[in-house]
């Protein structure tokens, strides 16, 4: 992004009256892409825009929203496209949340059983593969990581009312490690489409 633009509209936390006051991540989507101001901008998917919303309140200082932030609002311009295509994004994170995020901080606590379980599972692409991994995330450590996956297999709420718990799951990485691996996140959101499958994805590594 150009350097007068990032001078001129800092990334900052909450929301803003006028972009001239500040700009959050998704308020400054909508003001790349021409709309009135918002940070719920009409040509972002719903689903992204809740977990670049919360990653923008999360970051502990403006200079951690220039760094791990700006880079990802162009991506996020034009991402709206259908209702199936939310659930791919919805799935998705909790599929990161339970495959990635938490096996990275368990192995931490060396609780390598349940890292390993976790990481070796099959993708999370229906309420029972949610089910089915939830025993290995009773762990305190991997509290948010759990509440992520509980949501989707209850399947009741819209997804973006569960979706950004995935940013906490990252904080509980902690340090770069785990504003690295909510990146990740909302680039392979970006990324997905309604009939794309999950991959098998890198683990996080705390080291």
């Amino acid at each position: 992004m150009n350097p007068r633009t990032v001078r001129l509209f800092p990334l900052k936390s909450g929301s803003h009256p006028r972009p001239d006051s500040g700009m959050c991540a998704m308020e400054m989507v909508a003001w790349l892409a021409g709309e009135p101001h918002s940070d719920e901008p009409a040509c972002a998917c719903p689903v992204i825009g809740a977990v670049v919303r919360c990653f923008n309140d999360a970051m502990p200082t403006d200079a951690a929203r220039e760094r791990w932030l700006r880079p990802l609002v162009p991506t996020v311009v034009n991402t709206r496209t259908d209702v199936r295509s939310e659930h791919a994004r919805a799935w998705l994170v909790a599929d990161r949340a339970a495959r990635v995020l938490a096996p990275a901080i368990l192995r931490r606590s060396d609780r390598h059983a349940d890292a390993h379980a976790l990481a070796i599972a099959p993708a999370l692409r229906t309420r029972a593969d949610a089910l089915a991994v939830l025993q290995h995330l009773a762990h305190p450590e991997v509290k948010a990581a759990r509440w992520v996956v509980q949501r989707a297999a209850e399947g009741e709420l819209p997804p973006q009312l569960w979706v950004a718990g995935v940013v906490w799951a990252g904080r509980e990485i902690g340090g770069a490690a785990g504003w690295n691996a909510v990146v990740d996140v909302v680039r392979a959101m970006v990324r997905i489409n309604a009939v794309q499958p999950l991959r098998r994805v890198p683990q996080v590594s705390t080291s």
